[in-house]
């Protein structure tokens, strides 16, 4: 698989607005590494009971997601869904999958998934459209497209039959059927709204998609910059920024909103905020020698009180400083 094309396959899962199993993050008013170490050290205590640890698991694993750090996500996840004995912690286990998928590594999703096949549509849904990115053979998606079990994914269905029939297969005329159907039948989803081409003010709600390019606009552009992020450039970047737009305080909190591989995306996004009544600023900061575009808008007095109007408006964030 070249590796323009494993990008692609990443980005069109993570585009998709998958299960909100990523509902509210234990975010409080501290920096994001600070928060982290608090949950890997109650994770990790002698003493701590095993529903205590897979609760830290769960917020370890968001914040991670947040941050970019995908791989250090899919890892407490994993652990989420085996922490309490005897127990297995299905939407932790999705989650896992999830980010499996968008990183490219088919054959550990899969197995993360075969547990859940028997029980979760979702699960089979994932499965389903692994293979067919996979394998480009779209005939099996086609199938669940149709099928009343999947009626609550068709959207997400549709999105990745066009994307992937266009995209991988080079089959416009198929591709721009399924294109129209998304379009007619789900006007308002953000999926929907892609295809009419309207990504630039397309909000998404809190999903793994989200922290790889942000809650504000969609683009197949800037994708999987964030994926080969380690935790430690993660927190790095998320502490040492570049201010490039006027009124960023460097010295005062802030809270991250997007982190992108272009700054156009990043003036999108921060664009959304503005129509939101927010005041975002962008910061270029360099990342595995690369460039990357943070949206941050400043914390003030109250720094859980924006966090909560920001995700009220459909934006998470994490405090930097």
């Amino acid at each position: 698989m070249t590796v323009n094309r494993r990008v692609f396959l990443a980005a069109v899962f993570l585009i998709c607005p998958f299960f909100v199993l990523y509902s509210q993050a234990n975010i409080t008013g501290v920096s994001l590494e600070t928060e982290i170490g608090n949950l890997e050290k109650t994770a990790s205590a002698a003493d701590v009971s095993p529903e205590k640890r897979h609760d830290a698991l769960v917020s370890l694993a968001r914040l991670r997601q947040l941050s970019g750090d995908i791989e250090g996500a899919a890892r407490n996840w994993l652990e989420a869904a085996a922490a309490v004995k005897g127990q297995v912690d299905d939407d932790a286990l999705l989650a896992c999958a999830y980010c499996l998928a968008a990183m490219g590594e088919w054959d550990r999703a899969r197995m993360a998934l075969e547990p859940l096949l028997i029980k979760s549509s979702r699960a089979r849904f994932l499965y389903t459209s692994i293979n067919a990115i996979s394998t480009e053979n779209v005939s099996a998606l086609g199938e669940i497209a149709v099928n009343p079990d999947y009626a609550a994914y068709k959207n997400e269905i549709y999105f990745l039959l066009w994307k992937t029939l266009r995209e991988i297969k080079k089959d416009n005329s198929s591709a721009e059927i399924w294109r129209q159907r998304l379009v007619a039948e789900f006007p308002q989803t953000p999926e929907g709204r892609l295809a009419a081409g309207g990504a630039a003010n397309v909000s998404i709600k809190p999903s793994p998609f989200w922290l790889l390019i942000g809650g504000g606009a969609l683009s197949l552009e800037g994708k999987t910059a964030a994926v080969t992020q380690s935790p430690a450039a993660s927190v790095s970047a998320a502490q040492t920024a570049v201010p490039v737009s006027q009124g960023a305080v460097v010295s005062q909190t802030r809270l991250q909103t997007g982190l992108f591989g272009k700054q156009a995306n990043a003036e999108a996004q921060a664009a959304s905020l503005r129509l939101a009544g927010f005041s975002p600023s962008i910061e270029r900061r360099i990342v595995n020698s690369g460039e990357m575009w943070a949206v941050t808008v400043q914390a003030g007095a109250d720094t859980n009180r924006l966090i909560r109007e920001l995700r009220e408006a459909g934006f998470e964030s994490f405090p930097i400083k």
